[in-house]
């Protein structure tokens, strides 16, 4: 994805910062489960921290999404291993990166919103007024985003945070009382956990109600992330066929949260009221009847690669 972002003019000539994507987690199957939390959660730090430049930088969106990946796989960590984590201490980092994560979610918002314009209105946008003007608008927001973006990125709040994190990494803070347990059995039963709870959604999605579809999509992201993190620690065959099924689902149900941005996004560039100009009133309408059609349209495929989940053994 490509989208036009806030650029310091003194660097367009610059070489854009590289942006990374999360590297696989090297695990072994007897290792203690300290070691295990230090590994994943080091990974998580890294993907996050690696992509700050980027983000910051803002010429390239992915820079921002990477970061946010990178703390959402984070708090999905601290999650995953709540039983060997101090509440207290899951809680504040988990917190913090929520923060972080809020702070930059318009900046995501309006680069979804501006990249859907781009590649399925590109002949309304040329020809519309309405629609030049929404992504005008758009990017417009799009630059004031990325400055407040770069303030929480470069506070004394996140560097605060991952000083705290990166001490209590180094320290290993969380020090389970169970650190007999081993990795590969702690992957078993905690990816199965997240399964179970996705599969019992999964079989009533018929009747689910939107914000419990919402919650839905969110628990099979935790899963992926999860599978991720214990690739090298689950059967390799069987943990593709999950990854695969659930990325699917994922795609499926994430049309719904596309609506979701599109109205977002829309609100708060044309506002409740727009009949003071119509044609930009009209392009947002025609934006929201798209966005409404695609989530209806993907109702098949949704009910599909749900049953296909229930279809595939645990670990």
């Amino acid at each position: 994805m490509r989208g036009r972002v806030a650029v310091n003019p003194s660097s367009k000539a610059t070489k854009l910062p590289a942006w990374s994507r999360a590297a696989p987690v090297a695990l072994e199957d007897q290792a203690p489960i300290d070691d295990t939390i230090a590994a994943v959660v080091r990974a998580c730090r890294d993907h996050w921290q690696k992509n700050v430049a980027a983000a910051i930088d803002g010429r390239d969106p992915e820079g921002v999404h990477q970061v946010r990946v990178g703390l959402r796989r984070l708090r999905s960590a601290l999650g995953l291993f709540k039983r060997h984590i101090h509440a207290a201490q899951r809680a504040s980092l988990a917190q913090e990166a929520k923060w972080l994560l809020s702070e930059l979610g318009q900046v995501r918002d309006l680069d979804v919103f501006i990249n859907v314009l781009a590649a399925d209105f590109t002949p309304r946008v040329a020809e519309g007024e309405g629609f030049a003007q929404l992504i005008r608008s758009a990017r417009l927001q799009r630059d004031a985003a990325q400055l407040s973006a770069v303030r929480a990125l470069s506070s004394v709040r996140a560097d605060r945070f991952a000083a705290r994190l990166n001490t209590w990494l180094q320290g290993r803070g969380w020090r389970s009382d169970e650190a007999g347990e081993d990795a590969a059995h702690f992957a078993r039963h905690a990816i199965n956990r997240r399964l179970r709870k996705i599969r019992g959604a999964a079989e009533g999605i018929a009747k689910l109600p939107v914000p419990e579809r919402h919650e839905l999509r969110i628990a099979v992201k935790k899963a992926r992330y999860g599978i991720e993190f214990f690739h090298d620690l689950l059967p390799a065959k069987r943990a593709a066929r999950w990854a695969g099924a659930l990325k699917h689902v994922q795609d499926s149900l994430g049309h719904m949260n596309d609506l979701d941005v599109a109205e977002r996004t829309i609100e708060k560039l044309v506002g409740p009221d727009a009949t003071a100009d119509r044609k930009l009133a009209a392009a947002a309408r025609t934006v929201r009847r798209q966005h409404k059609k695609a989530a209806r349209d993907a109702e098949p495929e949704i009910r599909k690669q749900c049953r296909r989940l229930t279809r595939i053994a645990l670990f």
